[in-house]
């Protein structure tokens, strides 16, 4: 009698671990998501991890493993473990028709682009004496942007090269951008005069025009690291300056264009002068999304032509003033952005009047 109730549990077991092992991933679902599409460098973001059992069949021990760049720090260091990726498993006990929403809090260290595509799922048998895993596409993703940088100084020179060009703007009015009307003045041009206007009001009233020049800033990004020393942190602060900019500038309604001399398969980056939201978007994705692995083209590819009627905004730690002169020449207004090491402070060039150099102290790591 006892074998035959030994054989019933052993026959039991059997055919229960064989049910558990086909069913247990019927009508379950398991994802990771990032809470936001975006952070900025040094800010904090949260991750989900959502186990839902659509069935009456428990799940008693569930793991999820899953793993990202270690740039992405997770503030729950339990069950994690980090090498040149982060590595995170969980544990979760899932009941018949229950739903589970684990939340990580998560300090993005670097500008970026992160994904987890792939989620390992792990379960048991009853004596834990089988393994039963499965490897599930999983979508998700998240920008880092650069850094918010301190270019308060950049900003104030900037404004006062604007309000310059600004003043010579009124020389070159657009005849299709009509603005508004005002009274006649002895300066004004008789074919500027509105006579349905002038009859109505008894006094004769001229149309006034918008500029056709627009307020136009134009960056140049140099992210050549060529030295056999990296020097990391001098690149990701000239992405930080220029990304800030690009997002102080284009607030205040002003047209941006980024050059970039990361490589691409055209030749090198290029998001030519625009404003808006759009703009802003564009750029700090586009500089997300650069990694020193894609390379770069020389930085004077980046320089032909530059725009007359615009603010140029050279960052480099590379060139020097002679290759600004050849750059910029002596009527172009222009703020030349180096980064530097504290002990490596380079001496103050010598440039035009209407030409700026803007050295930043980069502490080394």
């Amino acid at each position: 009698m006892i074998i035959v109730f030994i054989v019933g549990i052993i026959v039991l077991y059997i055919g229960w671990r064989k049910y558990y092992q086909k069913h247990w991933r019927h009508s379950f679902d398991a994802k990771v998501r990032f809470s936001q599409d975006y952070v900025y460098a040094g800010e904090q973001t949260k991750l989900y991890e959502v186990i839902e059992n659509r069935k009456k069949l428990p799940v008693p021990v569930l793991e999820v493993l899953f793993s990202a760049r270690k740039e992405l720090v997770f503030k729950d260091t339990e069950n994690t473990n980090v090498s040149d990726y982060i590595y995170k498993r969980d544990i979760f006990s899932a009941l018949g028709y229950q739903k589970i929403t684990r939340q990580i809090d998560v300090l993005c260290t670097k500008r970026g682009y992160y994904t987890i595509d792939e989620i390992e799922l792990k379960s048991y048998s009853m004596l834990y004496d089988k393994r039963y895993g499965i490897r599930i596409p999983n979508e998700t993703s998240l920008y880092v942007y650069p850094a918010r940088a301190d270019i308060s100084d950049i900003m104030m020179i900037c404004e006062k090269m604007l309000g310059t060009l600004q003043c010579a703007k009124h020389l070159y009015e657009d005849p299709f951008a009509f603005r508004s009307i005002r009274e006649y003045t002895l300066t004004d041009p008789m074919k500027t005069i509105n006579w349905k206007a002038s009859a109505k009001t008894g006094n004769l009233m001229v149309n006034t025009f918008d500029s056709a020049l627009s307020e136009k800033v134009m960056i140049y990004l140099d992210i050549e690291d060529s030295g056999i020393l990296k020097q990391d942190e001098l690149v990701e602060d000239s992405i930080s300056v220029a990304a800030t900019l690009v997002r102080k500038l284009i607030a205040q309604g002003i047209e941006v264009g980024l050059y970039m001399n990361a490589r691409q398969e055209d030749g090198f980056l290029r998001l030519e002068p625009d404003s808006g939201r759009v703009q802003t978007e564009r750029v700090e994705k586009a500089l997300a999304l650069y990694a020193p692995e894609q390379g770069y083209v020389p930085f004077e590819k980046c320089l032909v032509q530059p725009p007359k009627d615009a603010v140029l905004i050279l960052i480099s730690k590379n060139i020097d003033a002679e290759q600004i002169k050849e750059i910029a020449g002596k009527e172009q207004f222009m703020i030349w952005i180096q980064s530097a090491y504290s002990n490596e402070m380079p001496d103050k060039p010598t440039l035009a009047d209407n030409q700026h150099w803007i050295v930043r102290e980069v502490p080394r790591c």
